[in-house]
């Protein structure tokens, strides 16, 4: 092997790479899971305004839906990456930041609307819906944070 029989060897594994993590993102962060996944986490957080057997249903479902997205999208991935440390970090700030986003709303909404605590149209149900949408609304900013990750070479797999 010559060098530049090398040199085209090693930019074609460049370019499988980057075709790989490509791959991975935008299979990661597609709309129909984006969306089921903040469903979840609105059915989990709105849960708490509703009677006692039916919230805990409501709460389970929506954990196990949030959480079912992340397995069903891993599981049917082409491409698999070994989670990071990294990984866990970013999505524990995630849950983390969409927690003070639901308070703060919940708070808000009070202040400003005047929203019953308990109910159909309550504080809870309204922050629920806020959070939601922050989530969906922060997708660009986790495929940066995933994208760099990757390119950072952690979780080769």
């Amino acid at each position: 092997m010559n060098a530049q029989n090398a040199q085209s060897s090693l930019d074609d594994i460049h370019r499988h790479q980057d075709r790989t993590r490509d791959e991975i993102l935008r299979r990661s962060f597609a709309l129909p899971y984006v969306l089921v996944a903040a469903l979840g986490l609105f059915a989990a957080f709105a849960s708490g305004e509703l009677q006692r057997p039916w919230s805990a249903v409501a709460n389970g479902l929506g954990l196990f839906l949030y959480a079912g997205v992340g397995i069903v999208r891993e599981h049917r991935a082409p491409v698999r990456r070994k989670v990071t440390v990294q990984d866990v970090v970013h999505h524990l700030g995630l849950i983390a930041v969409l927690i003070m986003i639901y308070g703060i709303a919940r708070f808000v909404v009070w202040a400003l609307f005047g929203l019953p605590s308990e109910g159909l149209l309550s504080q809870g149900t309204v922050a629920a819906a806020v959070m939601a949408v922050a989530y969906v609304a922060s997708t660009p900013v986790n495929r940066r944070i995933t994208k760099a990750t990757i390119e950072l070479g952690g979780g080769r797999g």
